[in-house]
């Protein structure tokens, strides 16, 4: 669920804003500029549903009108129809299709216009002064819900004003809350007034970027009381917590959505918890115990309230295919806890998910075992001192017998040769097989790193001694 870098098909901001200005021009010339760069990105890149429908509306209005009505008819039905399917088609998010009157009434798009779709694809198409007038309320919707959102530059201090306004609105709801006076009370309405003010021009990117960065920040959906958060393994929601969180997260739903709010909360948890690993391995935790508690509370709260398992008549507001893929992909212990989470809240999909749940427990314990096992990585000097020592008896025996070796075997054939000698093995290095355990690679039988170092005076000896 992680978001990365993304290919664009502008070479700039203000690129892209002129464009949207452009295609809002009063003045033909300059909606026709707009339209050809809208059709300069398509061949570099894809672009938006929203930026590719605005185009197609306008170059309809720019085109002749000298072409006979049914023809006329025809070309605007289906540019309504490809307008109302692009947009709604990126609100498909569940596995079981959603209707086209729900996806409409979430993103606030009017119910006449998915009327229309219908009436323009299976009933007789409606008449030339009815397309034309839906053509021109479609253009104005994009303009409202789209282009006057997304045209907004952010100032570098967005998060900062985020942050300023929500703190404001936390500490007027719990001053509010202590002493429900009339001017604690005007004083909570200026601050959710102001939050509403700030985030109502914000676009669905600064959702997932600005805001919900906020709210998981310590003192809003995470307090600074470690006693009101929540604890593993259960991982329980706290009931106060829950109260006095739910106001802001209904304000913020109101603004831009519970689809768009909550998928993204879930998208920047999943981002906290669980750390991106492009080897597959088990990565060590980067949140305070307590901490990631509570947003794997938050992760079971959301689910609970705004998800609806595979088969449900309800339709889901938040999906889980990002989030599952993000966790199966990074094993630890905090994405442990969340797929089991999910196979709380979805115990159908939990029993497809225990075998990766009972493999990372598995896995996990294995590895605090390995953690906790004493293991030697230094000698002390009495043992160097005593390893140098027998490395220099044996050196010296070496030269000794060197000096010994011009023997002329020919002189005496009568010589038996010596019986091969038999090497005991050093008690230290020598270790019974059938009493040995699993140890790590690289380890002796009792777990010990064995010092691998020589001392420097044996780069002194030479490899070869002349016969004496």
């Amino acid at each position: 669920m992680s978001r990365g870098t993304r290919l664009v098909a502008w070479t700039s901001t203000a690129e892209y804003v002129a464009v949207g200005e452009l295609l809002y021009s009063e003045l033909p010339q300059d909606r026709h500029r707009g339209v050809l760069a809208v059709k300069a990105w398509r061949a570099r890149a894809r672009v938006p549903a929203a930026v590719d429908a605005t185009a197609t509306l306008v170059e309809l209005q720019l085109s002749d009108s000298t072409q006979p009505v049914s023809q006329q008819r025809l070309t605007l039905s289906m540019a309504l129809i490809r307008f109302v399917n692009s947009i709604l088609d990126l609100e498909q998010r569940t596995t079981v299709a959603q209707s086209m009157a729900v996806l409409a009434r979430r993103i606030g798009m009017p119910a006449w216009f998915v009327e229309l779709r219908h009436a323009c694809t299976h009933e007789q198409v409606p008449s030339l002064r009815v397309l034309r007038a839906a053509h021109a309320h479609a253009l104005v919707w994009l303009d409202e819900h789209y282009w006057r959102r997304q045209t907004r530059a952010l100032p570098e201090d967005t998060r900062d004003r985020v942050r300023a306004a929500v703190a404001e609105y936390v500490r007027a709801r719990d001053t509010v809350k202590a002493a429900a006076t009339k001017r604690n009370a005007s004083e909570f309405d200026a601050a959710k007034a102001a939050l509403v003010a700030l985030t109502g021009v914000l676009h669905s990117d600064a959702v997932g970027a600005h805001v919900v960065r906020v709210l998981l920040e310590p003192g809003v959906l995470v307090p600074t009381d470690k006693r009101m958060r929540a604890k593993f393994p259960e991982c329980t929601m706290p009931s106060q917590l829950a109260r006095q969180s739910t106001s802001l997260l209904r304000l913020l739903a109101d603004v831009w959505g519970e689809s768009v709010l909550y998928d993204e909360l879930l998208s920047a948890i999943c981002s906290a918890l669980v750390p991106q690993s492009s080897e597959g391995g088990f990565e060590p935790a980067t949140l305070g115990p307590s901490h990631a508690a509570t947003l794997v509370a938050w992760v079971r709260w959301i689910l609970d309230k705004h998800y609806q398992p595979a088969g449900s008549d309800t339709p889901s507001n938040v999906s889980v295919d990002d989030l599952l893929e993000t966790c199966l992909r990074n094993p630890g212990y905090y994405s442990r806890a969340v797929l089991k989470a999910v196979s709380d809240v979805d115990p159908a999909l939990g029993r497809d998910l225990r075998p990766f749940v009972d493999y990372m427990g598995k896995a996990l314990a294995a590895l605090a075992a390995a953690d906790a096992r004493p293991v030697r990585s230094t000698v002390d000097a009495e043992e160097m001192r005593k390893e140098e020592e027998l490395m220099q008896t044996r050196l010296d025996s070496m030269r000794g017998s060197a000096g010994s070796m011009d023997v002329d075997m020919g002189a005496d054939e009568s010589v038996e040769a010596d019986e091969p000698e038999t090497l005991q093995p050093d008690s230290r290095w020598a270790y019974d097989v059938r009493s040995g355990s699993p140890c790590p690679i690289g380890t002796l039988a009792d777990g010990c790193v064995p010092d691998l170092e020589l001392p420097l005076w044996i780069d002194d000896i030479p490899l070869f001694v002349a016969p004496a």
